[in-house]
């Protein structure tokens, strides 16, 4: 395996990263893959002296970080605490489509479910800028001509250039995609790991047995969960899980309000510093940001987390 591969194999497997993979069912086996999207958080100090002085070749120095034992990737950590102070930043790694063999409506249709992908992955994070490094033309007039990024510097050297999402530069541009993303409602649930690990897997809607394969817990080890996630939002929220009457299926009931919340407030299920949360309310600051959703377009999507 090379180098460059193994890195790009740890980055995926460890790091905080999200990837989406369009799918064409209309397209022979060998073409139906027609476009891709990959992101990671960066760490607040590669983020900043990268800013301080830009140069070409942003994700090779990412992977490179990687591969010798000294990642620039976000950790978990980072992220918790960037989400209950003063964000995170996130660089796009790739975002490119088939050009060439997909029709003008396919094309567009392709980069609108990438960027509608790329929210998705993301709602829930208090975002603080977005990196886009961008060379080939196709993605460099997507960006270039987008009204929420703005141009940060230039490498004419290279033909490459670094644009930069914050959310000063999609202000009052209401509706769309960088606004949503910029957005910021703080969480209350107060959920502890294995909560946010247990909502997440049911959000696609599996059963219980399906929750502790994909776990790697016991199916009674997920039932045990699913009563203790329960007394957790009851602290906070009793409201969401209150017997609202007296039947055999009021555990599911509990379970589909929980969930319909959840679905709509991502915030609820991303890493969060509790402790410098609270110290910064206790200064004064008041912290939020959001989720969103869209629907589904024709051209199918499979979208894979790192864990």
């Amino acid at each position: 395996m090379s180098n460059g591969l193994y890195a790009a194999v740890l980055l995926a497997r460890d790091g905080f990263s999200a990837a989406n993979v369009l799918e064409s069912t209309f397209l022979p086996v060998s073409d139906r893959i027609v476009g891709f999207g990959a992101s990671v958080f960066l760490s607040p100090a590669f983020a900043s002296a990268e800013l301080a002085d830009p140069r070409p070749d942003i994700n090779s120095r990412i992977i490179a970080s990687v591969h010798t034992g000294r990642s620039v990737v976000a950790t978990y950590d980072e992220v918790a605490r960037g989400n209950a102070g003063e964000g995170v930043d996130l660089l796009v790694l790739a975002g490119t489509w088939r050009d060439a063999i997909l029709s003008e409506q396919e094309n567009q249709e392709a980069r609108t479910h990438l960027a509608y992908g790329f929210v998705q992955k993301h709602a829930g994070y208090r975002i603080r800028r977005i990196f886009s490094e961008v060379a080939a033309q196709p993605e460099r007039d997507f960006v270039g001509h987008s009204i929420e990024y703005r141009l940060f510097a230039e490498f004419p050297e290279s033909g490459r250039a670094l644009f930069l999402m914050t959310e000063e530069s999609v202000q009052g541009i209401h509706g769309s995609l960088g606004n949503v993303l910029f957005k910021r409602y703080k969480p209350v649930l107060h959920l502890r790991d294995s909560d946010q690990q247990l909502l997440l897997a049911a959000l696609g809607g599996a059963t219980d047995l399906e929750l502790a394969n994909g776990i790697g817990v016991t199916l009674s080890a997920v039932k045990a969960r699913w009563r203790s996630t329960s007394a957790r939002i009851g602290e906070t929220m009793p409201e969401l899980v209150a017997d609202l009457d007296d039947h055999e299926g009021r555990g599911m009931q509990k379970r589909h309000r929980v969930l319909d919340y959840v679905r709509n407030h991502l915030e609820e299920l991303r890493p969060y510093d509790w402790k410098q949360r609270i110290a910064g309310r206790e200064a004064g600051a008041d912290l939020y940001w959001s989720s969103s959703t869209a629907e589904s377009l024709p051209i199918s999507e499979r979208v894979f987390r790192a864990k």
